[in-house]
């Protein structure tokens, strides 16, 4: 659990430094699990349950944050674009 635990948060850490895109992320999000399952204990899934929970809250958060400023950057775009098409 621990390496797991390590290996997810390298993978999210990654992704918020912008060195991973979405689907990467999820993708080695998954590929770490998937190392994880077999070796799984019944009475390590609260845990596991817990890390995940996590890993999707700051996943997701930074998401948002991301549309966010896509968002922001395509209203300044289309706003610098009227003005110059007005003038």
């Amino acid at each position: 659990m621990e390496v797991y635990k390590r290996e997810a948060q390298e993978i999210v850490n990654r992704f918020l430094g912008h060195r991973l895109t979405f689907p990467d992320c999820i993708a080695a999000l998954d590929a770490a699990l998937a190392g994880l399952v077999p070796k799984l204990n019944p009475d390590q899934l609260p845990e596991l349950r817990t890390v995940m929970l996590a890993n999707n809250v700051r996943v997701m958060t930074e998401m948002e944050k991301r549309e966010r400023a896509r968002k922001a950057n395509a209203k300044a775009r289309g706003d610098a674009k009227n003005r110059h098409a007005s003038n």
